[in-house]
C-alpha cells in the first residue's frame, strides 16, 4: 500500500513539472512576442498616424514633394496569438496536480484576466474599423491606404474625418497600453516557474532548447 501511494505521488508531481515545463515554454514566447507586438505598435501604427494627423492640423497644407513618406491611413495591428495550448491542458488535468498556489494566482492573473481581457479590446478595435476607419479609407485613399494630394485637400476640411483619425490614434495607444501592462505578470510568473522547477532540479534553459529542438523537428 505504500509503495503504491508513493509511486501515485511520483506520477502526479512528474505531471505536475511536465505542466509547468510546456506552460514555462509558452510564457517564455509570449513574453518575446509582446515586446515585438508593443515596438511594432510605434513604428508601423502609431507614429504614421501621428504624422498624419499633424499634417492635417497645420494651418497651411504641406507640399507632398517635402514628404519623406507618404501619408497613409493604418489599419489592423499586431496581436498576441492567444497560445493557450499548455494553459488548456493544465486546466483540464492540472489544477489539482499544481501544489503552488501562488503559480496558480499568477496564472489565472495572465491567462484569464490579462489575455482575456486584451482579446475584447482588440475585439472592440476591429469592430471600430469596420464600421468608421475602412469607409473613411474607401473614401478617401487608394489601394495601398495612401492618401493623394487631392484627398489630402479634401480631408483638412472633413472635420469628422479628422476627429475620427484622432481617436483612431489614441486606440492604438490603448492597446500598446494594454499590452505593456502584461509585460510585468509575464515577468512575475516566469520567475514564479523558474523557481518551482530549479526547486525540482530541472534546468528551465534546457527546457527551453528542448522546446526548440522539438519545433526544429
Amino acid at each position: 500500500m505504500q509503495f503504491n501511494n508513493w509511486n501515485e505521488e511520483r506520477k502526479l508531481k512528474q505531471l505536475e513539472i511536465e505542466l509547468i515545463s510546456d506552460l514555462y515554454v509558452d510564457v517564455v514566447q509570449d513574453s518575446m512576442e509582446l515586446k515585438n507586438i508593443i515596438n511594432n505598435h510605434d513604428k508601423i501604427f502609431i507614429k504614421p498616424l501621428e504624422h498624419l494627423d499633424s499634417c492635417l492640423q497645420l494651418e497651411n497644407p504641406v507640399d507632398f514633394k517635402d514628404l519623406k513618406c507618404n501619408l497613409k491611413i493604418k489599419l489592423g495591428g499586431h496581436y498576441m496569438s492567444m497560445n493557450s495550448g499548455a494553459y488548456e491542458c493544465y486546466k483540464h488535468q492540472g489544477i489539482s496536480v499544481m501544489k503552488n498556489s501562488g503559480l496558480k494566482i499568477k496564472l489565472f492573473e495572465y491567462y484569464e484576466s490579462g489575455l482575456n481581457w486584451l482579446k475584447t479590446n482588440q475585439e472592440i478595435q476591429d469592430e471600430f474599423s469596420r464600421d468608421y476607419m475602412i469607409p473613411l479609407c474607401v473614401k478617401y485613399t487608394n489601394k495601398s491606404l495612401e492618401l493623394s494630394d487631392e484627398n489630402y485637400l479634401k480631408i483638412r476640411k472633413d472635420e469628422q474625418a479628422k476627429l475620427l483619425i484622432s481617436f483612431w490614434i489614441e486606440v492604438y495607444k490603448k492597446n500598446k497600453r494594454l499590452h505593456e501592462s502584461l509585460l510585468p505578470d509575464l515577468k512575475e510568473l516566469k520567475r514564479e516557474m523558474e523557481k518551482e522547477l530549479i526547486a525540482n532540479s530541472k534546468d528551465p534553459k534546457q527546457i527551453l532548447k528542448e522546446a526548440k529542438q522539438q519545433n526544429l523537428n
